[in-house]
């Protein structure tokens, strides 16, 4: 909702019917099982709410921001969460300095065992190595996942790329509560099928577009068979009539400007 709003005010962007209904379904789910959900476990804090809105309009700005810049600059995804990164990992560590935790982190990593471990003088089971491969492995992991976010965004636009992160999200949510011992209502299920509903329905106009995108590219072309099989020839279209581009290679300008105005040109 949020990457929509951002984008249709601020970047002057225009969606269709089928996806406000699509996110709309999609937001309603998820509110019915959130509701269901917060009647038994969730304790309400209205700072959190506060700073989940926040972070959703956040959110919905980097989207179309990422969108934007990438389109307008020709920027690979990979070269964008570089530099984006990079600036961010550089004010991180001034502030993470000035507060003390950077210099808590190294004295962490140059030492075995984890942090109660350590406090309580244990035998240690992590080896510094171990510490440092699984922070490296976790950085790239991030990474990537990052890079294919941005791919998504740069290739299919940011409300594909927030729902995507959003059915990502649902899915944690949906698999902590069936892994874990929860109360099932119907409310659960019926927001659930709910947020299920919307995605097959993005699917399938997704596949119905580019079906049709691909049929429209393709009656541009003219088949020709040459050497028993069929291939696609270009079709060079000069005044009123049209010609195969195979067959201009070996006409001279004057008969390709006969071709071009009729048998009848001088």
């Amino acid at each position: 909702v949020f990457t929509m709003l951002f984008g249709v005010i601020c970047l002057k962007k225009r969606y269709g019917t089928a996806d406000f209904c699509i996110v709309g379904l999609m937001v309603a789910g998820l509110c019915m099982f959130m509701h269901a959900d917060a009647h038994t476990s969730a304790v309400f804090q209205p700072v959190g709410i506060g700073m989940l809105i926040i972070s959703l309009l956040c959110d919905g700005a980097i989207s179309n921001l990422s969108e934007a810049l990438m389109n307008q600059y020709d920027v690979g995804q990979d070269e964008f969460i570089f530099r984006l990164y990079s600036v961010a990992t550089f004010f991180i560590c001034i502030a993470a300095a000035a507060k003390g935790d950077l210099r808590d982190g190294l004295s962490y990593l140059t030492q075995p065992g984890t942090l109660q471990e350590m406090e309580e003088d244990l035998a240690p089971t992590w080896t510094i190595s171990g510490k440092i491969l699984t922070m490296a492995l976790f950085s790239t992991t991030g990474f990537l996942g990052s890079s294919c976010s941005a791919a998504i965004t740069k290739s299919f636009g940011a409300l594909t790329m927030s729902i995507t992160s959003t059915a990502r999200k649902a899915t944690t949510i949906f698999l902590s509560f069936a892994l874990f011992p929860n109360e099932c209502t119907v409310e659960h299920v019926g927001g659930i099928f709910l947020f299920i509903a919307s995605l097959v329905a993005k699917s399938l106009r997704a596949s119905k577009r580019g079906r049709h995108h691909h049929s429209s590219s393709h009656g541009h072309k003219h088949s020709k068979k040459v050497g028993g099989n069929r291939e696609d020839v270009p079709v060079i279209e000069m005044g009123g009539g049209s010609m195969d581009a195979s067959n201009t290679s070996m006409c001279s300008p004057l008969q390709l400007r006969r071709k071009a105005l009729g048998d009848d040109a001088v």
